[in-house]
């Protein structure tokens, strides 16, 4: 059973269809990759399945129960975490303090064996935020601005975690550092569900892909299926991406 399942979710806005009978599946300790062009329904697919945007049809379940009538603090709760396209930190907060902000909240509904203290500086040392610790979030950079969030994700202790071009505005040593982290939270047995640009990075870390175009899923396996696949090539990567 997969630890994330989504079954043929469609969601209309008046005479628009945004995803139509949308089905994919997100198991425990593996990365998988959410790619299409732009508009082709990603965030409007993460809204539904954190609770942001109701489906006209289809359901969510996580770990086997549908988590349809669900808010989203619930689903949080369940152990599902998100990270959003644009930085939503607390920029007057330093690192630290944001990454407590988080562990506090969660402290509300997960019994810990570490005070937050404790558990604030492994996160910071796990991610490489070391030397940033107490700067204030609103003046990072944003590739370290991304890491932040990822650490702040992580401090709920959730089961899954869904990124969303969590890449962008990194250059490329930060980029490889954030696949490793990444790399490293599957293999923990965290399941990822990762909306990317950055085609390097995705068939670099993904176990399995999803293609969505007009809100529909074009094509779904692994990355080198899905690079030769002649649909997904003429709707998204263009036929010299094999080059």
């Amino acid at each position: 059973m997969a630890l994330l399942e989504v079954k043929e979710v469609s969601v209309r806005f008046g005479g628009l269809a945004a995803l139509s009978e949308v089905s994919i599946a997100v198991p425990a300790g593996a990365i998988t990759g959410l790619i299409g062009p732009n508009g082709a329904g990603k965030t409007t697919l993460f809204n539904t399945i954190t609770g942001l945007q109701p489906p006209t049809s289809g359901r969510v379940l996580f770990e086997g129960s549908d988590i349809g009538p669900l808010q989203p603090h619930r689903r949080a709760r369940l152990g599902m975490a998100r990270t959003f396209q644009r930085l939503e930190l607390f920029t007057s907060l330093t690192v630290t303090e944001n990454i407590e902000c988080a562990l506090s909240m969660s402290a509300r509904y997960r019994t810990r064996s570490e005070s937050n203290h404790s558990a604030t500086t492994r996160l910071i040392q796990r991610t490489g935020l070391t030397s940033v610790a107490h700067e204030l979030a609103g003046a990072l950079p944003t590739g370290t601005g991304r890491v932040v969030e990822l650490a702040r994700a992580i401090a709920t202790d959730p089961k899954m975690i869904l990124l969303d071009e969590p890449a962008s505005g990194q250059d490329d040593a930060e980029t490889r550092h954030f696949a490793e982290l990444l790399q490293e939270l599957a293999n923990d047995g965290m399941g990822v569900l990762l909306v990317e640009h950055d085609m390097d990075l995705v068939m670099s870390i993904c176990d399995e892909l999803y293609v969505l175009d007009f809100g529909r899923v074009l094509a779904s396996g692994t990355a080198d299926s899905v690079r030769a696949n002649p649909a997904v090539l003429d709707a998204y990567l263009g036929a010299g991406f094999n080059e």
